[in-house]
């Protein structure tokens, strides 16, 4: 399937707003599982209101064109496990390392969308697109600073980002299937319901408060701003423009176009974190950009 400009634009967005994710992740009141919880619940509404506005314009129920599968709500209950477990992983991980670390290593979903293509298909995608997704990965790996945790702590940080991956991966590659069925909006609503009751189990497993304790009950209202953002930004627009945009760009160019996230999250995590970014991480940010670029050339002949 061909990328269209637009499905490209929209990968894009999604993946600047999702980059805020690690730093109000750091800034939430409570643990990475609540906050988890709190992402999701946050986004319901929204979403509900999404999903009825766009079941009142049938043309935009599913992709133009796309193929339909069988059983669609099968694959978004499967896309919801996914998706739960991705944020589930990630959120544990990035109260633990860097937010360009966690950023960089949750995003080697390249890596896997290739492998799980060639296993599937056994076909390899193009030199040229291969190419781009080694020079965007060595780009985060350099933004992370190229080393691993120097402690414990981090250093399980780092193993549970990577193992988000995974999840990642196969959540876009489930969603990129389900949306030649369904809209953008019911599929998202669907995927955020079945996993908001998983996200509620990590959090009463975690042991973790679903409310601050401390501060006045004003005090403690507002101290959820972070959660707000996850949920309306990063969960709702984030997540739902890679979603409108898996309908549109194939999964693994669209795996490669979210890499911008590190170069993002870097940035934020400089500004409002005061975490190191030197000129390192500036070659780093600019080898991902370039890697994008190419990913989305053409092949000629």
């Amino acid at each position: 399937m061909r990328s269209d400009p637009v499905g490209v634009l929209a990968v894009l967005a999604g993946a600047c707003f999702i980059a805020l994710a690690p730093i109000m992740v750091k800034l939430s009141p409570l643990g990475p599982q609540a906050s988890v919880f709190w992402r999701l619940a946050f986004a319901v509404p929204f979403l509900l209101l999404w999903a009825v506005m766009e079941r009142r314009d049938r043309t935009a129920r599913a992709t133009p064109g796309g193929p339909a599968v069988p059983r669609p709500w099968i694959w978004m209950v499967l896309a919801g496990v996914l998706f739960a477990a991705d944020l589930i992983t990630w959120h544990a991980g990035i109260v633990r390392t860097s937010a360009a670390n966690a950023t960089m290593l949750a995003n080697l979903t390249p890596v896997v969308v290739v492998l799980v293509t060639w296993v599937t298909t056994r076909r390899l995608p193009h030199g040229l697109f291969l190419t781009a997704v080694a020079i965007a990965l060595v780009g985060s790996a350099l933004m992370s600073g190229g080393t691993p945790g120097q402690t414990s702590e981090q250093l399980t940080g780092d193993i549970l980002s990577a193992l988000t991956s995974f999840w990642y991966a196969a959540y876009i590659l489930v969603t990129a299937r389900v949306r030649g069925s369904v809209g953008t909006g019911e599929a998202m609503l669907v995927t955020t319901v079945v996993a908001l009751p998983l996200a509620w189990g990590a959090c009463l497993v975690a042991g973790e408060p679903l409310w601050p304790s401390s501060g006045s009950l004003l005090d403690q209202a507002l101290a959820m701003w972070p959660l707000v953002v996850l949920g309306v930004v990063v969960h709702v627009a984030g997540q739902g423009l890679l979603a409108f945009a898996l309908g549109r760009v194939n999964a693994a160019i669209a795996s490669v176009l979210i890499l911008i996230q590190p170069v993002g999250a870097a940035l934020l995590g400089w500004v409002l974190l005061h975490e190191v970014l030197g000129p390192l991480q500036l070659v780093g940010g600019a080898l991902v950009l370039f890697g994008v670029w190419l990913a989305r050339r053409p092949v000629k002949g």
